[in-house]
């Protein structure tokens, strides 16, 4: 049974036991900052079990796309290493929310698994937490005792996904592979690590809710929450030794044969299911919306395009060739992912760029190991050093092992640890949901805040917590609904004042957590936090020109995002962006060159579609009917089965939660103010609407009055009168040339007077050396080049005064330089003047501050010479 057959019958069974089928969401979690990536099925539910609110079902099913490459629940450093672990996999799961519980999950499990993958019964095996009787009861109607197998906390007790969330005990279901794959214990049975059992359907019974605290609490929404690795159950379906030999890597083995030469076998075995593994990893990645970079999510795909790149240059591959392998991927999974049969352009030349900067990293590792060896003590290269090389310049644990081989070192890896959990300690601690917070008052029924700020800016609520954060020294003040929109999707919290008559409550920020908790960030201005009470009614109000400046910047990037793709046939595609009242920056992918020219047209346009006065309109819709109207969706962003559309000028709609103006004139006026590449293909354009851009005009124009009164003309003649001086001083410049030549000259017929033979290591040489003020390093070093270019065997050295310091310039002729180093003279004769120099033998300078030696030091140059070549 082929893995198409397998997903599409998992989710027709549970769809026929009236569960929603829901798509899987992004890889990059929708307002979870607990998580770098979505690493289990239950993670676009995670509210589900938690919120007193309304949910749209209470029973779905999914194939999740999952990734587990950074953090807790990272598999990176086990591929390759078993054939049943991966960096990405789908995960088929079943999920109750306050409906079902252990008795129907496991029922249904049974049937499944017997009925419709008719796996033999003989060979299936179940564990469960040692403390859960509830679920050895149930199993013992479907399998004899001896095959239920009683496990501890590490193996059946899961969760959370994150720091946070629901978790519980779950049971686990094996299929037996015989006795000839086991490691010989008598006692071998599930929990074992050898190969005789493969865990592939592990069924979560979530019943606690673990806070940041450690604390676990009862769920308010108990249920269920099952996972089934599709490669695992391929690989049971198909009678593969491995996940790799499956239909789902197949295809990816055989092109790689192709690439390398080499056959998949025990040899290469390792290296190429790292390959393969990590190209998945990386396509599926870039699908959703990251890309290579120096931190979080973007810098685990770096990693991880650089590490298959690594295993490839193991099995004789010395160029690029990881993007050969996209489109048989494409051919795996493009009808089952649209977004990556979308992208596959993109992925390629994304994938393939990466690589040839990994190239260059390889070439330098060499050189960067043998510069910072080279001070050793020992024979130990430190944990920290390790660490910057692995983290700073990207280069693989694998090179370092070989190149610390190739020089008889032994680097300190559990120093490397050490820095490496310091540096995910600092980015933990960098969520506002991980710091310290001391609860000062907690209602027992807060419960996910009602957002009602789409159409209000001010609403009459009622406290539920304050908190104390002492790290910044801000409170935390939570009430039942709000109009105060959280950060998320780039776009900041609003600021505004929650207030009684008894206290008075700044908020500059607002942040909202998993649970959909919203937060209002701020300080007392009146009143103290005693005396604030639970149920206390109070007033919030957003203030209005903050949101109005916020929303006119976020509208705009939907403007900039629409004019982008128009202009590159529909290939620009966003990457991330920051909204504010006073700017917003919006990166995007642009295959192509940007120059100033394009830069100003983009801002032409993005202002007619402003003064156009398009209605911006906000509709509420089914998620499938939007995208088949072909509105654009984020894949970075979470969506759930409704979905709000803004539709501008019905010329442009994209699904976004933020904050709009009505109509593209409220916006004002667009200007851009920055333009940069921040990557390969990478840009990023920073603009300003409203007060801000009338501002920035106001002062440029200020800047042009000034410079125009300095040069006594008009604003309109301000260029004219520019380009007029600008002729004037080219003149000046001339004479000035002319005179500084003519003077040289003079001081050059000057030095020639004064000049004389020495011996020099053995050496005749002719010495010309005198006291020149006034005259710049360069200025002084042509002049010693025309010396110099008069005479063979020759040593110039001139010094003098120039705005108070020494400047010195010594030029020696290429015939005797290799003997009479100018680099060596410069550096004796500088440090007697308080000062230093250097340079190559030839030609060398120099300064000193140790004004009254230098008469003496010109006299006696000859004898010093000699001294600075001892």
């Amino acid at each position: 049974m082929d893995s198409r057959e397998i997903r599409d019958r998992y989710l027709n069974f549970f769809e026929k036991k009236s569960h929603t089928v829901v798509p899987s969401s992004s890889l990059v979690p929708f307002d979870d900052p607990t998580l770098l990536f979505t690493s289990a099925g239950m993670v676009q539910f995670k509210k589900f079990w938690v919120t007193d609110g309304q949910i749209p079902y209470t029973r779905a099913t999914s194939c999740q796309k999952c990734l587990r490459a950074g953090g807790k629940d990272s598999d990176l450093e086990k591929i390759g290493v078993t054939g049943r672990h991966h960096t990405f996999f789908e995960m088929l799961g079943n999920f109750s929310f306050g409906d079902y519980f252990k008795k129907e999950a496991i029922q249904w499990a049974w049937e499944f698994v017997t009925e419709q993958m008719k796996i033999d019964r003989e060979k299936l095996w179940v564990s469960y937490y040692c403390e859960d009787d509830e679920s050895l009861h149930i199993w013992k109607k479907f399998l004899p005792e001896n095959r239920i197998v009683p496990l501890g906390k590490k193996d059946n007790f899961w969760g959370p996904a994150g720091e946070t969330g629901p978790c519980g005990p779950c049971s686990e279901i094996y299929v037996d592979f015989g006795k000839d794959e086991s490691c010989k214990n008598p006692d071998c049975k599930p929990g074992c690590e050898c190969n005789r059992f493969l865990e592939f359907w592990n069924l979560v019974f979530p019943q606690y809710d673990r806070q940041s605290d450690g604390q676990m609490l009862p769920l308010k929404k108990r249920g269920v929450d099952t996972g089934m690795g599709l490669e695992r159950i391929a690989r049971i379906m198909q009678n593969t030794p491995s996940n790799y030999e499956t239909d789902l890597f197949l295809p990816l083995m055989k092109k790689l044969e192709d690439i390398s030469g080499l056959r998949y076998e025990y040899r290469t075995m390792s290296k190429f299911r790292i390959i393969a593994d990590h190209v998945r990893a990386a396509a599926f990645i870039l699908s959703d919306g990251v890309y290579p970079d120096n931190e979080g999510r973007g810098y685990v795909l770096r990693r991880i395009i650089r590490r298959a790149s690594f295993q490839g240059t193991a099995i004789g591959l010395k160029k690029p060739f990881l993007f050969q392998l996209i489109d048989p991927l494409v051919a795996v999974f493009g009808d089952v992912y649209e977004n990556l049969r979308k992208n596959v352009e993109e992925i390629k030349m994304v994938v393939s760029d990466e690589e040839k900067k990994f190239f260059d990293v390889i070439s330098s590792a060499r050189r960067i190991f043998s510069i910072d060896t080279a001070g050793l003590k020992g024979k130990e290269i430190p944990g920290k050093m390790l660490f910057r090389w692995y983290d700073t310049y990207g280069i693989p644990r694998d090179l370092i092992i070989e190149l610390a081989e190739e020089n008889n070192l032994t680097p300190d890896w559990q120093g490397f640890e050490q820095n490496l959990k310091q540096q995910q300690e600092k980015a933990r601690q960098k969520s506002i949901f991980e710091q310290k917070r001391n609860v000062i008052l907690e209602s027992s029924s807060t419960k996910e805040t009602t957002f009602t700020g789409y159409l209000n800016l001010e609403e009459n609520c009622s406290v539920m917590a304050l908190y104390f954060l002492p790290d910044k020294k801000l409170w935390e003040l939570v009430v039942d609904k709000t109009p105060f929109y959280p950060e998320k999707g780039g776009q900041v919290g609003d600021n505004g004042i929650i207030k009684t008559d008894e206290w008075s409550f700044s908020v500059v920020d607002c942040q909202v957590d998993p649970k959909g908790i919203i937060y209002h960030i701020g300080k007392f201005t009146s009143g103290t936090f005693q005396d604030v009470k639970v149920g206390q009614s109070v007033t919030a109000i957003v203030y209005r020109h903050h949101r109005m400046d916020v929303s006119a910047n976020h509208t705009a990037t939907h403007l900039l995002h629409y004019y982008l793709r128009k202009i590159s046939n529909g290939h620009a595609k966003q990457a991330g962006s920051y909204v504010g009242p006073e700017r917003f920056r919006f990166d995007f992918v642009y295959p192509e060159q940007i120059d100033q020219a394009l830069i100003q047209n983009i801002e032409i346009n993005v202002n007619k579609l402003i003064f156009e006065n398009h209605p911006v309109i906000i509709k509420e819709m089914d998620y499938r009917e939007a995208i088949k109207k072909g509105t654009i969706a984020l894949f970075t962003e979470k969506y759930g089965e409704k979905v709000r559309v803004i539709d501008i000028g019905n010329f442009h709609a994209e699904l976004c939660g933020g904050t709009h103006v009505s109509s593209t004139s409220e916006i004002g006026i667009f200007k851009i103010v920055s333009y940069s590449s921040v990557g390969e293909n990478l840009k990023r354009i920073e603009a300003i609407t409203r007060q801000f851009a009338y501002d920035w005009f106001n002062r440029k124009i200020d800047i042009i009055h000034q410079a125009s009164s300095l040069l006594k003309t008009t604003p309109e003649n301000l260029v004219g009168s520019i380009n007029k001086m600008k002729k004037q001083i080219l003149e000046l410049e001339k004479k000035i040339s002319s005179i500084t030549e003519k003077a040289a000259m003079d001081i050059l017929s000057e030095l020639e007077k004064n000049k004389k033979t020495i011996v020099v290591k053995n050496v005749d040489a002719t010495l010309i050396a005198g006291r020149v003020d006034g005259l710049t390093i360069k200025q002084l070093g042509k002049i010693a080049d025309d010396v110099s270019s008069r005479t063979q065997r020759c040593i110039v050295l001139l010094a003098g005064l120039l705005d108070g310091r020494i400047v010195i310039v010594c030029k020696v002729s290429n015939d005797i330089a290799g003997i009479v180093p100018a680099s060596a003279i410069v550096k004796y004769i500088s440090g007697m003047l308080g000062g230093s120099g250097g340079g190559k033998p030839h030609f060398a300078q120099g300064s000193g501050k140790d004004v009254g030696k230098l008469d003496e030091i010109i006299s006696n140059i000859s004898e010093l010479i000699s001294g600075a070549l001892k």
